[in-house]
């Protein structure tokens, strides 16, 4: 069954609804009949809602930038915690394995053979890739 046909309404009402919203969300003003479900502006001391910039929701801890954190994460998704202990030939099959980008198998490749990593925490020291620091 394709997803067009498990929908509950057909393509021309998925139509009619975009056009209302998009009204809605370009007016600019409220569009609502009832005040009640308008959603209240901030009070004097809250700032004003802006969209993350570059769509990234959030902001990067001080003194990390996004690369950093997208490949550390990029990492910890394809090297679960069953990926250790491990050495460089183990790890690259776990990412092979779990389709990993090339730049992971890359940056991975550049390890020395024969070194054992226990964690994850390990293998970053290693990849000279900073370790996020928790409040504590």
């Amino acid at each position: 069954m394709s997803e067009q046909d498990s929908a509950t309404h057909g393509a021309h009402q998925d139509d009619a609804l975009k056009r209302e919203v998009r009204s809605e969300l370009e007016a600019n003003r409220a569009t609502r009949a009832e005040e009640w479900l308008e959603p209240e502006p901030p009070a004097e001391d809250e700032p004003e809602a802006t969209w993350a910039p570059e769509g990234r929701p959030g902001g990067t801890p001080p003194g990390e930038d996004w690369d950093t954190l997208e490949l550390r994460s990029d990492l910890a998704r394809h090297l679960d915690r069953t990926a250790y202990p491990a050495t460089r030939s183990h790890l690259l099959e776990v990412l092979a394995s779990h389709q990993a980008e090339q730049r992971l198998l890359d940056l991975v490749s550049s390890l020395p053979e024969g070194t054992t990593y226990a964690n994850l925490s390990e293998l970053l020291r290693a990849l000279g890739i900073p370790i996020e620091e928790r409040p504590g």
